[in-house]
Order: C-alpha cells, then structure tokens, then sequence
C-alpha cells in the first residue's frame, strides 16, 4: 500500500488534472454554442444550394453537360473531416474505423480508393498507419474553417471530378444531432443524383448555351456543402471535447475521493501504529 506522502501528491496531481478539464469543459461549452448557432444558419443555406442545381438538371439534358454525366465508378474520393486536436472522446477514432469498413468494402469490388484528408488527425493516421491512398492533405483547419476553405476544397474535387481523375465523390464527417450525439455520415456529393416523386413541380426556367452558368451554380452547391460538413464537424467537435472534459472531471473527483479516503485510513493506521508503540514503550519502562 502506497504511504500517505504518496497519496498526498496523487491527490495533488488529480486536483489539478480536474481544474484543466474543468476549465476545457467550460471553453468548449462556449464555443460549442457560437459553433450551433453558425450551423444551423449555414444548413438551410446549403439546401438552397442544392435545391437550385437540382431544378438545373431537371431542366437541362445532362448530357450537354460533362459535370451531370454519370460513369461506371473506377476511383472514389473521400473527403475525411477530422480535427486538428485530440482530448475529444471517440470522435476521430468513429471517423478513422467508418472510413477503413467503407473502403475495404469498395475495394472488394475493385474500386479504388483515395482521400482528402481534411484536419490534423485524419493526416496523421492515414499517412501513417494506412495503406490507403491520401490524394490531398489540408492541415490546421482549425482557425480557418469558413467559405475560402470551403471554395478551396470544393475546387479541387470539381476539377477531379470533371477531369475524370475519380467518379464519385463522397464527404465523410461527423453530423451534429445534440450535444451528446454526432453520427458518422458519408455523403455523395458528386455525381449528382436527383429522385423526383412522380407529380412533383419542377421549376420553370431555362438555361441558355453557356456552360459558365451550370459550372457556376454546381461549384456553389459544392462549396455550400462541403461548408455545412466542415461546420457540422466543428461543432460535433466541440460537443464531442466538451463530453470528454465533463467525464474526466467526474472520474478525477471520484479518484479523489478514492485516494481520500486510502490516505484517512493510511494516516489511521499510522496513527494506530503510534499508540501502539508510545503504549509498549511505556509498559517496558514499568
């Protein structure tokens, strides 16, 4: 049994330990809150988004245009969102596992598989400790996620798209549903694909001979989506840090009271011991 000077500064360490998660609990509760807010402005934006492109390739011959053409799938690209940090629970670990299943189960039917890894951790693990092709790495997103990122990633998978470089594009992130649960979501994002229930009004309005208009309207649905994933993470991120922080703080107390109570009956025992030394003594001296 460890003695009371070694408990003591076990005890020590462990308050301190629950004052840091406490405080990274506290941080992350507030960004969480800011995080929501921009999420559930920035998802009705990107519906809008999509529902414009949806209206074009119902009305346009897919055909005329080389982004709506579907092909047999040979190459997918996945777009891994993780963060920058750890200290937040299972939510990269949840990322890393979906995206292996996902890939082995493409790859037994001959379909090649190469990423984007987006955020510091899907880097470090898929560059590392995976035999899966990363195409593309963007690094320390934490303090730029916004639409420039979003433009950026989305010009990069529309022109390898276009180029026929991969057939399918598909955004892997974890989706914000409350502050207790995000769920790993795959996304198709390219080839567009539309179902229409028969009956449904389709909108009335047409698009002349120039492609630059398709090309532009297809590149702003990209980068509002891969806007709304990229803020779907951030906020399932802190709401994953601030989970993490409330039950390292909660077993830190209940190791301190552990260790508290170890140390009572250490100094108990010590004290025990005493007596019964001064009592011996004493008896010896007669």
């Amino acid at each position: 049994m460890p003695g009371m000077r070694e408990i003591k500064a076990k005890i020590k360490s462990l308050k301190g330990t629950k004052r840091i998660t406490a405080a990274m609990k506290a941080v992350s509760a507030a960004k969480l809150r800011k995080a929501q807010t921009e999420l559930f402005n920035i998802r009705p934006y990107a519906e809008v988004m999509k529902g414009i492109v949806e209206g074009l390739y119902l009305r346009e011959n897919p055909a005329l245009h080389s982004i709506f053409k579907v092909r047999p799938v040979k190459r997918i690209e996945l777009v891994v969102i993780s963060s920058d940090k750890g200290l937040c629970g299972a939510f990269n670990a949840n990322i890393i596992r979906n995206v292996n299943k996902f890939a082995k189960e493409k790859q037994k039917e001959g379909i090649e598989i190469s990423l984007t890894t987006v955020g510091n951790k899907a880097s470090q693990f898929f560059t590392k400790y995976s035999d899966l092709k990363v195409r593309k790495e963007v690094k320390d997103i934490f303090r730029r996620i916004g639409l420039p990122l979003a433009e950026e990633i989305a010009e990069d998978l529309y022109l390898g798209y276009l180029s026929e470089y991969f057939d399918e594009v598909y955004l892997v992130y974890n989706r914000f549903v409350n502050a207790l649960t995000q769920e790993v979501t795959f996304e198709k994002i390219l080839p567009l694909s539309v179902e229409v229930e028969e009956g449904a009004p389709v909108s009335e309005y047409l698009v002349g001979p120039d492609e630059s208009v398709v090309e532009r309207a297809v590149k702003s649905y990209v980068s509002a989506t891969v806007l709304r994933a990229l803020k779907e993470s951030e906020t399932s991120e802190h709401a994953a840090r601030m989970t993490a922080m409330d039950n390292a703080t909660k077993n830190a107390e209940d190791l301190i009271k552990k260790l508290t109570i170890s140390f009572n009956k250490a100094r108990q025992a010590a004290i025990t011991k005493e007596l019964i030394e001064i009592t011996t003594a004493i008896e010896a001296m007669k």
